[in-house]
């Protein structure tokens, strides 16, 4: 690995460092590299364009994956109908592409378990690919697409019930297979979960930078739970 043609990258908070190199990126391995790994040959393999190919190890040990071209956007993006439409289509593709696979284990699909805006990658505001597979995982549909509700839409107090009512029914009806209860508590459910991770890494995570953001985001996680819970009637009554 040549120094002069390495570009450090921006990680996520699972990744310390991401090294890239030309078309190609590199980053440290884990134990749960293996099953990432195979998750992205199988999406390569079934034509899916959106995630990052799988390409070996480097002499470190480290994985090697294709560069997606693009940003990453952190917070500056109001993401339109048609944009979220376009997510939804291509989460529902991600999922049917792990369907039955034997990497679905018996919960049926395979869940990227961050699909966030701080992992699409854009060019010039429009979706190019997804990034950091680290948390895939079997899973169910429900839960990765009201994860993905509620880090986009953005679900608190910023925006009316009535709108979010409305998104949530458009998404759910794009997606398809879900009944608004099912949502709604797929939803709180997600909140439970990372909100209860938030506060074991603000107390024992070894990374300072890691313990501050858990702990600044506590607090915002159990008002956007109370926000959900408040509204849970309206957001469901739309799908009446």
């Amino acid at each position: 690995m040549k120094d002069i043609d390495a570009q450090r990258l921006i990680g996520g908070r699972t990744t310390l460092e991401v090294i890239r190199i030309g078309n190609t990126v590199h980053r440290p391995t884990g134990d749960h590299s293996m099953f990432v790994h195979t998750l992205l040959e199988l999406l390569e393999k079934k034509g899916f364009p959106y995630s990052p190919c799988f390409l070996g190890v480097d002499e470190k040990g480290w994985e090697i994956l294709t560069y997606i071209e693009g940003t990453v956007p952190h917070g500056e993006v109001k993401w339109i109908d048609t944009e979220l439409i376009q997510l939804t289509t291509v989460l529902r593709t991600f999922h049917d592409a792990t369907a039955g696979e034997e990497i679905s284990g018996n919960e049926g699909v395979v869940c990227h378990n961050d699909f966030a805006p701080w992992n699409m990658v854009l060019i010039n505001n429009t979706f190019a690919g997804i990034i950091d597979f680290d948390d895939a995982a079997p899973g169910k549909r429900v839960d990765d697409f009201a994860y993905f509700l509620w880090t986009f839409l953005e679900l608190g107090e910023d925006v009316s019930a009535e709108e979010q009512a409305r998104k949530i029914k458009m998404l759910s009806d794009v997606y398809g297979l879900f009944d608004g209860a099912s949502v709604i508590e797929a939803i709180l459910g997600q909140q439970e979960k990372i909100l209860n991770k938030r506060k074991r890494l603000a107390e024992i995570s070894k990374i300072q930078e890691d313990r501050d953001f858990s702990e600044k985001r506590v607090g915002k996680i159990k008002s956007e739970i109370e926000w959900v819970k408040k509204h849970r009637h309206s957001l469901e009554e739309v799908f009446n």
